[in-house]
């Protein structure tokens, strides 16, 4: 068992409330608890609540009269329940590569048109589908860009879509379910925690480059708009913010304070980088740190993906925090930076 030191010194910024409120000497054990206890679990919970409501929704468009509107309700709520989940990919997400099988990006229209072609009917027979041509972009695609009409193979295809989500949604609810019960001891906190921290980096990457940034270089290259993830769905602006929700929730210690260390099993609060940071002494990183997050929420609240300026000035702000956690932020929390998801798929 750690001996733990006493609570870390107050910091020096006698202005600012949060800075001086005392915060615990965490160690990765306790912030792996918080994260999979107060954050991936309740959100993996929240994911498969949301997924067989939108098998339901199909299958009653599908079985006709049309019932576009709820399926596509159905859909977004499903959809932004899975940007919170997976704003930060740890463990089972990982593990299971439920990016890729889940969220595949970009969707390949012409793989999507040969596998309709096939018209799978069993969920046997859409384990062969490839990954680019299912998943929440399917969906979105025989939704609102080529709305599947009842009673059509395609509105079948759909629904065969939803429940390979639903059975991978319920599939992490029980992994994040397992970790929350019983995180990490000690000895095998430190390559989950290692994850943590380049995983955070890697969703702020993705929204950053991958969501933001990429289309705005692509339609310069070629000419003509971007074309940003969930524009179908016109649901482009509220998946970045429920992608940043959760980072920002991961990054900056709330104004109330450092949550304490919880010593029933299950019941940790989530320990944020600053929280994390301030608790080990490093106490000016975790200023300069609480201001670049606050400065990104700023960028991040005048976003509007149908103002390129505004998206090129909120990719900069972005990159801000980037530069910081790859500088100083990692090296303060003694984790080295390396492969991230957002490298891969």
């Amino acid at each position: 068992m750690r001996i733990r030191p006493l609570i870390a010194a107050l910091c020096c910024a006698p202005t600012l409330l949060w800075a001086q409120i005392a915060v615990p000497y965490y160690h990765s054990e306790d912030a792996l608890a918080g994260l999979y206890a107060g954050h991936s679990a309740p959100r993996a919970r929240a994911f498969a609540e949301r997924a067989p409501e939108l098998v339901a929704a199909l299958q009653a468009h599908c079985s006709g009269p049309g019932a576009l509107a709820p399926a596509r309700q159905a859909w977004t709520q499903t959809m932004l329940a899975w940007e919170r989940l997976a704003a930060v990919a740890v463990g089972p997400l990982v593990e299971r590569r439920s990016l890729r099988e889940i969220d595949f990006q970009p969707l390949r229209p012409e793989l999507l048109k040969r596998m309709l072609a096939r018209e799978p009917k069993t969920p046997e027979d859409f384990e062969r589908v490839g990954t680019p041509a299912k998943g929440l972009p399917a969906i979105e695609h025989l939704l609102w860009t080529a709305p599947a009409a009842p009673r059509t193979p395609a509105c079948g295809y759909a629904v065969l879509a939803a429940q390979a989500v639903q059975r991978e949604a319920e599939a992490l609810r029980s992994a994040f379910d397992a970790l929350a019960a019983t995180p990490p001891e000690e000895e095998d906190a430190v390559a989950p925690f290692v994850e943590f921290v380049n995983q955070w980096l890697g969703g702020l990457e993705r929204l950053r480059w991958a969501s933001l940034e990429k289309p705005l270089r692509e339609a310069a290259t070629r000419g003509g708009a971007p074309a940003f993830t969930r524009e179908a769905s016109g649901q482009t602006g509220a998946a970045w913010a429920a992608d940043w929700a959760e980072l920002r929730a991961l990054a900056r210690q709330p104004d109330a304070g450092a949550p304490p260390i919880a010593t029933a099993p299950g019941t940790q609060a989530p320990i944020s980088i600053e929280s994390y940071l301030r608790g080990r002494g490093h106490l000016a990183l975790a200023d300069r740190w609480h201001n670049a997050v606050d400065a990104a929420d700023r960028a991040m609240q005048g976003l509007n993906p149908a103002r390129p300026a505004s998206v090129e000035a909120t990719a900069r702000a972005l990159k801000g925090l980037t530069a910081l956690m790859q500088a100083e932020v990692a090296a303060g929390m003694e984790v080295s930076l390396g492969f991230s998801s957002a490298d891969g798929d």
